[in-house]
């Protein structure tokens, strides 16, 4: 298995749907939501702590948004809060997350995280059950797919950037994957 190098696939819903097929574990399939609906890194979901998503484990009440906090993002400079949206709210009712400490811990040491080589591990493997391991997934693959599909619905840029946390607009604009078809689309509309 060999890691992605330069930039992984932007995955549209139709993809996501066969990963989602083909996945035996509440645990990767519960992260691959949270990574593809807040845009969040792996690192940073990894590192979730229970009570950065449930107001109560037990019970399975999920907070209104996702809290990242400083000390897990790339940078380490600013905590970021990512709204729940329906459909990650359902995946997060499913999961039953352990009553307190890592949100994913690992299998071996739950005082640990779930490791970084599981993750990716595991989602190649269900790429390649799902028919998809020709293309290019990694797990950086949710926060491209976030932002790129996000950009084609025509959510202003600035918007995307405090989902994102992106500390510029010019840093954000390298997730945005543009298709010959919009450009085409985008000229046809000039009158």
């Amino acid at each position: 298995m060999v890691k992605c190098g330069g930039q992984v696939k932007v995955l549209d819903t139709k993809q996501w749907s066969k990963l989602e097929k083909n996945c035996l574990s509440q645990v990767h399939q519960t992260m691959w939501a949270i990574m593809r609906f807040t845009g969040c890194r792996s690192c940073e979901v990894r590192f979730l702590k229970v009570e950065n998503v449930y107001s109560d484990p037990v019970k399975g009440i999920v907070r209104p948004e996702i809290f990242f906090p400083a000390s897990i993002r790339k940078g380490k400079k600013q905590s970021l809060s990512v709204p729940v949206n329906s459909t990650l709210l359902s995946y997060l009712e499913l999961y039953q997350p352990p009553t307190d400490g890592y949100l994913f811990p690992s299998p071996r040491n739950p005082e640990q995280p779930i490791s970084y080589e599981a993750v990716y591990k595991y989602l190649k493997v269900t790429a390649e059950k799902a028919g998809l391991s020709h293309e290019k997934i990694g797990t950086h693959s949710g926060r491209r797919s976030l932002i790129t599909n996000l950009a084609k619905q025509g959510v202003h840029p600035r918007v995307i950037q405090t989902i994102s946390g992106h500390q510029s607009l010019s840093s954000l604009q390298r997730y945005i994957e543009v298709s010959d078809a919009q450009k085409v689309n985008a000229l046809e509309s000039i009158c």
